[in-house]
């Protein structure tokens, strides 16, 4: 076994909750399989420094399902997250990176979680699933 001090990541996972979430479902007497539509988007709200870096961050995910042109479900959901990172071991600009990257990774996750049992509690049915996503690239299509 590890010691946990030898391994623990300079950059932590505080907390989450959601910032906002809108779920809105129609009626539609169309059959088939639903085409779902995601956007996704990100925002670095704050980083504040004192004996470390706090940042809080927000991952948006908007989902349409459609049925044969007809709107099925539209989602919107904002996840938001705070961590914090050592102020002796990471620079300001390297903990905007980790949060950009590994936060919204965490977001990500739970994004995925909290749509699937909000959506099958909601009748949905399969559940929404939020596919895999390249945080990379969606980082470097933002910062463009």
């Amino acid at each position: 076994m590890m010691n946990s001090n030898e391994v623990l990541a300079d950059f932590q996972f505080l907390g989450s909750r959601v910032g906002g979430m809108q779920l809105e479902t129609r009626r539609i007497n169309a059959r088939g399989q639903a085409e779902l539509f995601f956007d996704f988007d990100y925002k670095v709200s704050e980083i504040e420094e004192d004996s470390c870096f706090r940042g809080s961050l927000s991952f948006i995910v908007q989902v349409k399902a459609k049925v044969k042109n007809r709107i099925l479900y539209k989602i919107n959901l904002e996840m938001e997250g705070i961590f914090a990172g050592s102020t002796e071991k990471l620079s300001r600009e390297k903990f905007k990176q980790m949060l950009e990257i590994n936060g919204l990774i965490t977001l990500l996750h739970i994004s995925r979680a909290y749509l699937i049992s909000v959506t099958a509690q909601s009748g949905i049915q399969p559940p929404l699933r939020i596919p895999m996503v390249n945080v990379l690239k969606m980082r470097e299509n933002k910062n463009k």
